[in-house]
């Protein structure tokens, strides 16, 4: 009797918990929003990804993340079902190529400069007239607000990854750097340079930052997981979006 009991309770556990278990979640070095130090995998929207998990007694934790770079990332969620990346700007351009859970963050994406340049644009259209150099990485929402501005390849040069990016324009390899603007402030420090000698000259979006899921994702998965956001959030958990 006491055998038959508690496989009745297994079968009943919390349908939340296994279902969740059934999501592969992919996310990049973008940092304060998620990044890797000590081994570990930290940030803001990491948070938020292991709040959501402990509150649905998921077996999966942010070790079970796989951090891969960008372009790569981007282009196996856009193939698996069931596969979710973040952080990830929620253009308009994008809307209707995944499903979303947010928002995370808010999120501007900007051209940054080295003040020396003394660069001043007010559209894409002065760059192009300007002759200035611009890096990105590909698929990167800063990469796409370029080539929807009309920005022509032969200006445009891609990054292995942001650090390499940052690094480009640091030592003058290119003008201008395409990329989010906390971020970019976040590596410059980091890496050793005083943000103060680099500026933001131009505002290129300011769109939220999202889960984004795989269109053929169970829709369950994707309630479940905008619920427990909305839950968390309302009950001070987790810190509201400017």
């Amino acid at each position: 009797m006491y055998r038959w009991l508690m496989l009745c309770c297994l079968l009943i556990s919390p349908l939340h918990a296994s279902e969740l278990d059934r999501l592969s979640f992919i996310t990049e070095e973008y940092p304060p929003f998620n990044y890797v130090a000590d081994d570990q995998l930290k940030g803001s929207s990491a948070e938020i990804l292991d709040a959501i998990l402990k509150h649905n007694a998921s077996r999966l934790s942010l070790g079970d993340v796989r951090v891969l770079p960008w372009a790569r990332g981007y282009d196996t969620t856009l193939e698996y079902p069931d596969t979710v990346l973040f952080s990830t700007t929620r253009s308009h351009a994008r809307d209707s190529m995944f499903e979303w859970v947010g928002p995370l963050a808010a999120g501007r994406v900007v051209l940054v400069a080295h003040k020396d340049k003394g660069i001043r644009i007010d559209s894409l259209s002065d760059l192009i007239e300007g002759g200035y150099s611009v890096v990105s990485l590909r698929e990167d929402i800063g990469a796409q607000a370029l080539q929807e501005g009309g920005v022509p390849e032969s200006r445009m040069r891609t990054a292995v990854n942001n650090v390499s990016a940052m690094h480009m324009l640091a030592m003058g390899r290119v003008d201008l750097w395409a990329y989010g603007e906390e971020v970019a402030e976040w590596l410059l420090q980091e890496n050793g340079h005083d943000v103060a000698d680099f500026e933001s000259v131009l505002l290129l979006t300011e769109d939220p930052l999202y889960f984004a899921f795989n269109r053929e994702t169970d829709a369950k998965l994707i309630r479940i997981m905008q619920d427990t956001l909305d839950q968390l959030r309302a009950d001070g958990s987790l810190p509201k979006i400017d």
